[in-house]
């Protein structure tokens, strides 16, 4: 009887002390600041990481475009302009749209 007893008290003990674990691990796995959130944090992270990159490429381009501008003549420069609809002073643009 007494190891019944015995088996029985483990048992209990078991019970409650899983029942604390999960009192104190449910925050930090589920809480504002929990593994859960951790991850999403981490994922927008890489995210943003990646759209950083993009962007510092796209930013070195635009920069090496720039510098051809820069050393082209005045009649090139302007051309380019127009290519990106700019107009200059005292000018109005027209646009037509072919169907």
């Amino acid at each position: 009887m007494a190891t019944r007893a015995r088996k029985t008290s483990l048992w209990v003990f078991g019970g409650l002390a899983g029942a604390v674990l999960l009192l104190f691990a449910g925050p930090v796995i589920l809480g504002e600041g929990g593994l859960i959130r951790y991850f999403e944090l981490r994922r927008d992270l890489e995210r943003t990481q990646e759209q950083i990159a993009v962007m510092q490429a796209q930013n070195t381009e635009l920069k090496r475009q720039l510098e051809l501008l820069r050393t082209q003549s005045p009649e090139a420069l302007e051309e380019e302009a127009r290519r990106h609809r700019l107009i200059g002073p005292n000018e109005e643009l027209y646009e037509i749209e072919v169907r």
